[in-house]
């Protein structure tokens, strides 16, 4: 194992050299869930107060869900209610149906009619950007949803606090690694 001299002025960037990559990536990854988990805790305490889903039997917050990103992709993470895979960001509606309700409550919905078609013309996707062909009908109005933006709150709410967070948890994550090796 290699001696290394830590410098009292600036003992984090020490310390992170010291330990070899894969205790640093665990280390950062580590930071990165408790981070993610900090905020989806304030994203369903949001998604709560908005009142999206009252009424319904199963729970809508299991709905949001955190992803970290792996390691051939840098360092990050992300709070979604998008579809990602078999369940998540899924909710399963009392006829036994499963939709993404919490995606279309965070975005919100374009007003929906019944009936034949009428009219049509090309707009773009509102997902993808690509051109599509979008149908007007004549019949009753369906409705929509309206846009809640509870991950938008969140977003607003944590931007200040996530990176002293982070830099806070990777180094206690490091400190930690450094203690259990035998360098501090």
């Amino acid at each position: 194992m290699k001696e290394t001299v830590t410098d009292i002025n600036k003992p984090f960037a020490d310390v992170f050299k010291a330990l070899d990559q894969k205790t640093q990536r665990k280390a950062m990854k580590s930071a990165m869930r408790r981070e993610g988990n900090r905020l989806k805790k304030i994203a369903v305490a949001n998604l709560r107060e908005s009142r999206v889903g009252q009424g319904t039997k199963r729970d809508l917050s299991k709905g949001i869900y955190v992803r970290t990103y792996p390691d051939r992709y840098g360092m990050g993470f992300m709070v979604s209610v998008k579809p990602h895979g078999r369940h998540k960001g899924i909710h399963l509606n009392r006829q036994g149906k499963e939709k993404p309700v919490l995606m279309w409550a965070e975005d919100g919905t374009r007003e929906r009619r019944a009936g034949r078609r009428i009219s049509s013309f090309f707009g773009k996707s509102r997902f993808t950007g690509k051109k599509i062909r979008q149908y007007l009908r004549g019949g009753p109005r369906r409705g929509k949803m309206k846009r809640y933006a509870y991950l938008a709150k969140t977003e607003q709410q944590t931007a200040d606090s996530v990176e002293t967070n982070l830099f806070n948890s990777l180094q206690s994550n490091l400190e930690k690694a450094a203690r259990k090796q035998g360098l501090l």
